[in-house]
């Protein structure tokens, strides 16, 4: 164990630097070249450190530093660079092949000796050579993995990782580190430790027994890897995975690390996503959890209808990458006028209010079946929340139950595994649907506001018509009043609502959802940092005592002028 922390992905294997050992003699003048390209490869590697330097993040300057200057040091040490030099020169050989004996020889002479952290530096060595060897080769950085890549939700397996390509991994969705060398005075263990990132070293027959792809579950705290892991495995994970969130927010709260108002109060900033890499940079900035997971690309891409299994795959995936906070998954949300061919829907004079959302799903109960099960199923790698789009009545919300409850025993006595306590929860788009919130709520687990779609609706005022743009009206007194009574029922049935959409992505908007009891919010990523540092000058508790006066504004300008107040 060189790093504590359980993790769940994909594995991805970089394979070991093989020199390329040329032991040719060359001519004087051929070896004056080859000295002259190592004379270039060092000014290269000093160069990507120098780049890799200036990227550090703030928090990790002086500890991801002081291992990158260790490392230009040895760049300037002529024990080591000259070395090498005098064996081109004298020996007349290739400066890959020079590089390769100095490095045999240091490795060699760390390997006597008794102290194991010293020993450790030997790490060091490895991951320099191979940073010299790359310039030599093709001015590659120092592993295969291209550096515009982002492994999301991705273990890597390799003969070692530097510190600074470990940290850019990990912000990048990385999820842990399994390396065949390595100690736990290892550099690269020291960062993985400062991150919280999972890793075990050491693990000598990792190239042997896993291959690109495979499933693993690392266990770092007993030091294992669990190839495929099963339904005992993944339970485990479930409970460290809720152990590690209490920590978490406990850790939080001591670090400053929560999105707290000024009161001290908490507001959960969530983010809606439907690609890997959105989810990655959720995690990285502290997200509570996916409010909104969008299904529609799976039923665009091809042209076709996704099967279970490949609904499966990227279910699965979007929770593992979260890291076991919630997901949110939305089901089909598409209607005629943005509809793959395989639907053979039929064209709508009006398709806003036509066969879309939840009322398709029903229609086409095979397709949404398919989508329950691959849901389900996904369901045992975290938390998950399945949200129902376009939801107008009971009697939907009761056919989607009675589907989702069927899927799962038809599962179970498949023998297929499924999650714990999968929530049902529905989104609060038409009006109606608001209207009935009290008797949904009896029904569902919780309720997402879309906020943009409600507005639509209740105002019948496209938002993307710039005809009647100014129908379109977020600051309306009937939308805030429809709100206010959809955050009052979920407050009666003790049971979470959360807002999705522009409204959530806006600071401008904070005070008023602050006002309307809104303490769970959705939103696009870009937006969260910048709503997090918003709310540190508000006070709920405060904005929570002015919703009678706002519900009592009868137009915008009042509404305008009591937000100012607000601020």
């Amino acid at each position: 164990m060189a790093s504590r922390g359980m993790a769940l992905g994909r594995a991805r294997l970089i394979y070991p630097l093989r020199f390329e050992v040329d032991s040719s003699i060359l001519t004087a003048t051929e070896a004056g070249v080859e000295a002259a390209l190592f004379t270039q490869a060092i000014s290269t590697a000093h160069a990507q450190l120098r780049s890799v330097r200036e990227r550090i993040p703030k928090e990790l300057a002086d500890e991801l530093g002081e291992f990158i200057d260790s490392h230009a040091l040895i760049l300037d040490d002529p024990e080591f660079t000259g070395a090498i030099l005098a064996r081109i020169r004298e020996e007349r050989i290739r400066a890959a092949t020079a590089l390769k004996y100095e490095r045999d020889r240091l490795a060699a002479a760390f390997d006597r000796i008794e102290d194991p952290y010293l020993r450790s530096r030997r790490d060091d060595l490895d991951q320099l050579t191979a940073r010299l060897y790359a310039a030599l080769r093709r001015g590659q950085s120092e592993t295969s993995l291209d550096p515009t890549e982002t492994p999301v939700g991705e273990l890597l397996v390799s003969d070692t990782v530097g510190p600074a390509e470990l940290v850019r991994l990990f912000q990048h969705g990385t999820l842990g580190f399994i390396t065949v060398g390595g100690n736990t005075y290892a550099h690269s263990a020291i960062m993985a430790r400062s991150l919280y990132a999972p890793m075990a070293c050491g693990v000598h027959d990792a190239f042997a027994q896993l291959h690109d792809g495979d499933l693993l579950l690392l266990d770092a705290d007993h030091g294992r890897v669990v190839v495929h892991p099963d339904a005992l495995d993944l339970k485990r994970l479930r409970v460290y995975q809720r152990e590690a969130q209490r920590t978490r927010r406990e850790r939080g709260r001591l670090r400053g690390a929560e999105t707290l108002t000024a009161d001290g109060s908490t507001v959960l900033l969530q983010v809606n996503a439907e690609q890997l890499d959105e989810i990655a940079d959720a995690r990285r900035l502290g997200a509570a959890g996916v409010g909104l997971f969008r299904t529609e690309f799976l039923f665009l891409r091809d042209g076709g209808l996704p099967d279970e299994n490949t609904q499966f795959r990227v279910y699965r995936d979007a929770i593992v990458a979260m890291g076991g906070k919630p997901v949110t998954l939305r089901t089909l949300d598409l209607g005629a006028d943005k509809a793959s061919p395989a639907l053979d829907l039929a064209p709508e004079p009006n398709p806003a209010l036509g066969l879309r959302g939840l009322r398709l799903s029903l229609a086409r109960r095979a397709m949404f079946v398919t989508q329950l099960r691959a849901m389900l199923r996904a369901a045992q790698y975290g938390p998950v929340r399945i949200l129902l789009p376009m939801l107008g009545s009971i009697e939907e919300a009761r056919a989607a139950r009675g589907l989702l409850d069927s899927c799962r025993a038809r599962l179970a006595s498949e023998g297929q595994d499924t999650g714990e306590d999968v929530l049902l929860g529905g989104m609060i788009e038409v009006p109606a649907a608001a209207l009935i919130a009290d008797e949904l709520l009896a029904e569902l687990d919780f309720l997402a506001i879309g906020s943009n779609d409600l507005v639509q609706y209740l105002l019948a005022a496209d938002r993307d018509n710039d005809a009647v743009s100014a129908a379109y009206d977020p600051l309306h007194p009937a939308v805030l009043r429809l709100v206010a009574r959809v955050v009052e029922a979920a407050e009666r049935a003790h049971k979470p609502v959360t807002l999705c959409g522009e409204l959530a992505s806006d600071p401008r908007y904070l005070p008023l959802l602050l006002a309307l009891g809104l303490t769970d919010l959705s939103m696009r990523v870009s937006a969260l940092l910048e709503i997090r540092a918003a709310l540190r000058s508000m006070s709920p508790v405060r904005l929570r005592q002015r919703l009678p006066t706002l519900l009592a504004c009868g137009d915008r300008a009042a509404i305008e002028a009591l937000l100012t107040k607000f601020a």
